[in-house]
């Protein structure tokens, strides 16, 4: 059955929160702690990874938990990890960027200590909110064509959080000074910090109840009657057809619980010994690097590197939302003709592109606007497609879809995490002292390069497989052909009778 338009748009903005406060993390807590709170850049970093670290360690804890059918209340068991995230961001989020001078002063290192423990809280949260939201994706819908709208309205929603905050960012940053002055980011600034703050609490809250009203969700598990009534809806030839077509790239639907479907639950264990688990793992945490670092070092490479105007760091990174939102809706189109495995070739195309221009020593205002759209445009289909491969390897089996969304965004906050923290940790040696100018032109450049190529591996990797089709589900297809032969075989054997049995008419009736 189709999900309504109301339905789709009340998924859809759910995660606004989650991603407002990503656009304050990703773009400017490097920002507000090297040029605000002027803390040291190895201990910046650190507190950056700190935060990626736990919500690494949360995520898939919260995706286990999730999948067992933890509930609050008469809550669904992933709204209620959505409603328990929400209310953690809601208490720690403000202590990040909103500074107490009377703390900061009196506590002195305690402060940062403070921080980092609202960082965590806040990471835990945040973990909660995502992999509660992603996972209600296969339960929703179960036609394909509605999973990967879902994804792309999540995706649009997200990149108009980012530009709500960089709006608010631009009118904040040029409200004291004339647009034609440059200037570096300052302890004077943490006012500025805190209007950006205090519009994504409200903001974000009021989006998060309309989910969790105009939302739905089956409460608890799915009942043996409950399963093996969907198992009789359609036709193990539609399965095998909707198989073929996500490879295919051409159908639209990919029915769940089909006639004949082999009767198993795929678990954690299972997808760790999956290859194609792997695999989209590989492509997800390196398309999610390419996106965050184009925004946590285009604002320092903005200040470091170009010198630009201090409202820049609001307006490039809304141009980079700006061309992430056409690009998204692109990617609708994009996908009839030349299919989603080549739409992922096109965005790590753009980014080389983004790379290769950003190593140049020198750029007029215009040209930062045109690298912009090259890092929006590729961040949104590598972020997009690797969101949409992930529910394709999902397919039937959404009983373990928190562990493998868990998984993924695992190795991604790690992988993310220590990258910022080794570009953080190197300025101590790769810097000429406070400059650091050329250092992060090779960051926004090689550093982002290497990613796109890891990318375009995973991608090699991918392209002969068939996105569903698990090790797990041939077994069980196997292990249910072998049993139907062996129960033909025993049903015929019933009609071998000894040679002197006398049958009636009856009898060979029944028969």
């Amino acid at each position: 059955m189709a999900l309504g338009k109301k339905i789709k748009y009340a998924y859809s903005i759910g995660h606004i929160f989650n991603d407002l406060c990503a656009s304050m993390w990703f773009t400017y807590l490097l920002v507000y702690l090297q040029y605000v709170l002027q803390l040291d850049r190895g201990l910046s970093g650190f507190l950056l990874f700190l935060g990626q670290v736990a919500d690494a360690v949360s995520t898939p804890l919260i995706a286990m938990q999730s999948d067992r059918g933890c509930t609050v209340g008469s809550y669904g068991r992933k709204k209620s990890w959505h409603l328990i995230g929400t209310i953690c961001i809601i208490l720690s989020f403000p202590f990040i960027f909103i500074v107490c001078w009377v703390c900061f002063g009196s506590l002195g290192q305690g402060y940062v200590l403070l921080i980092g423990i609202m960082i965590c809280i806040f990471q835990f949260g945040w973990a909660a909110v995502q992999v509660s939201h992603l996972a209600l994706i296969p339960d929703l819908t179960e036609l394909e064509a509605e999973r990967d709208e879902l994804n792309i309205l999540r995706y649009v929603f997200d990149v108009c959080s980012d530009m709500l905050v960089y709006l608010v960012a631009w009118m904040s940053f040029s409200k004291t000074r004339p647009i034609e002055e440059k200037s570096a980011i300052g302890p004077e600034d943490a006012g500025k910090f805190q209007t950006i703050t205090i519009t994504v609490m409200i903001v974000g809250s009021v989006f998060s109840v309309l989910f969790h009203v105009f939302t739905p969700e089956r409460n608890g598990r799915w009942t043996a009657e409950e399963e093996r009534e969907v198992l009789s809806t359609e036709t193990v030839d539609e399965v095998r057809a909707s198989t073929a077509g996500a490879e295919g790239e051409e159908t639209s639907a990919r029915p769940i619980g089909p006639l004949g479907l082999p009767d198993f639950r795929m678990h954690w264990r299972d997808w760790m010994n999956e290859p194609q688990f792997f695999k989209v793992m590989l492509l997800y945490a390196n398309a999610r690097l390419v996106a965050n670092l184009a925004n946590i070092y285009m604002p320092i490479f903005l200040q470091e590197s170009v010198h630009a105007r201090e409202s820049m760091i609001a307006l490039i990174p809304l141009s980079m939302s700006l061309s992430g939102v056409g690009a998204s809706f692109l990617l609708k189109f994009m996908r009839k003709f030349i299919g989603k495995k080549a739409c992922v070739v096109v965005g790590i195309v753009i980014g080389i592109v983004a790379a290769t221009i950003s190593a140049l020593p020198w750029m007029p205002e215009w040209a930062l606007y045109c690298l912009s759209v090259l890092w929006g445009v590729s961040g949104s289909l590598l972020v997009v497609l690797s969101l949409a491969f992930t529910s394709d390897i999902i397919g039937l089996r959404t009983e373990s879809s928190s562990f493998v969304y868990g998984s993924l965004c695992f190795g991604d906050k790690i992988v993310n995490g220590l990258a910022v923290f080794l570009i953080q940790e190197l300025t101590r040696t790769a810097c000429l002292g406070p400059d650091c100018s050329n250092y992060y032109r090779h960051v926004m450049s090689l550093g982002i390069f290497i990613p796109l190529m890891l990318c375009f591996i995973a991608m090699c990797l991918i392209s002969g497989e068939r996105l569903g089709h698990t090790r797990r589900l041939a077994k069980a297809y196997k292990e249910r052909d072998e049993s139907s032969g062996s129960s033909a075989s025993s049903d015929s054997s019933e009609i071998l009778l000894a040679t002197n049995t006398n049958l009636g008419y009856g009898t060979v009736t029944k028969v």
